[in-house]
């Protein structure tokens, strides 16, 4: 049976870092994914625009961390403006999943790159640089998705995706962009916020956190049994 999450991957400013998924023989899921893709980064999240539902149930749908280099690193990177900005997409059939549960399974890759986002080759590489080593994670977590408890991992995404965005609007301040620029954010984020109010009480932050590091050392492990785990990329040499 075929995951709901058709494809993701993961972007440093605009690069392809690393990418799984396959189309469905119609371009249609390409076509998602290069969109989404391409969308202008924002504060927080990016959703494609919707199609024909007959003719492709495909959404697509993006996350992004801002990150003041300096402050994650001495070593002197050379970024434009002091700034990585870290894009999450999935797509995702729209008959199989909700819209909540594809943001919550990019919020969990957020936490399971966490620790690769320091790596050389994820701060500095170019197209799929990192398709060896996180295109299996990136499968596996696609695979796994409809294990995962999604009441738990939707309050989970709430709570720490609202932190981003708020990180991400004081970096974006400090650049000097348009405080209205912002303001669609900040509904967005007070709309997640009422929505998610009356839930059960929340997942602890650090269940998650073992649950990612779970999740990267078998990715990891199952690509060094193998020898070498070779993921084709779908949209990145397009």
């Amino acid at each position: 049976m075929s995951s709901p999450i058709c494809w993701s991957c993961v972007q440093r400013n605009g690069i392809i870092l690393a990418e799984a998924g396959c189309d469905d023989g119609s371009k249609n899921i390409i076509k998602t994914a290069q969109k989404i893709t391409n969308m202008k980064p924002t504060a927080g999240w990016e959703v494609s625009s919707n199609f024909s539902m007959r003719s492709n149930p495909y959404r697509g749908i993006k996350f992004h961390l801002h990150e003041c280099a300096g402050e994650i690193d001495d070593t002197a990177y050379s970024i434009p403006d002091d700034i990585i900005i870290w894009a999450f997409s999935c797509v995702y059939n729209t008959t199989e999943c909700s819209e909540e549960t594809a943001k919550a399974f990019l919020t969990k890759l957020v936490f399971v790159s966490e620790p690769l986002r320091g790596m050389p080759w994820w701060r500095e590489g170019g197209t799929l640089s990192a398709q060896p080593s996180f295109a299996p994670t990136l499968q596996q977590q696609m695979e796994n998705v409809e294990q995962i408890d999604r009441l738990a991992i939707m309050q989970q995404h709430v709570d720490e995706t609202k932190a981003i965005m708020h990180n991400n609007i004081e970096n974006i301040l400090e650049r000097g962009d348009k405080i209205e620029d912002l303001q669609e954010e900040a509904t967005k984020l007070n709309a997640a916020a009422k929505v998610f109010k009356k839930n059960a009480k929340k997942v602890k932050r650090f269940q998650m956190l073992q649950n990612a590091k779970r999740g990267v050392l078998v990715g990891t492990a199952v690509t060094g049994a193998v020898g070498v785990c070779i993921i084709p990329p779908l949209i990145a040499l397009l």
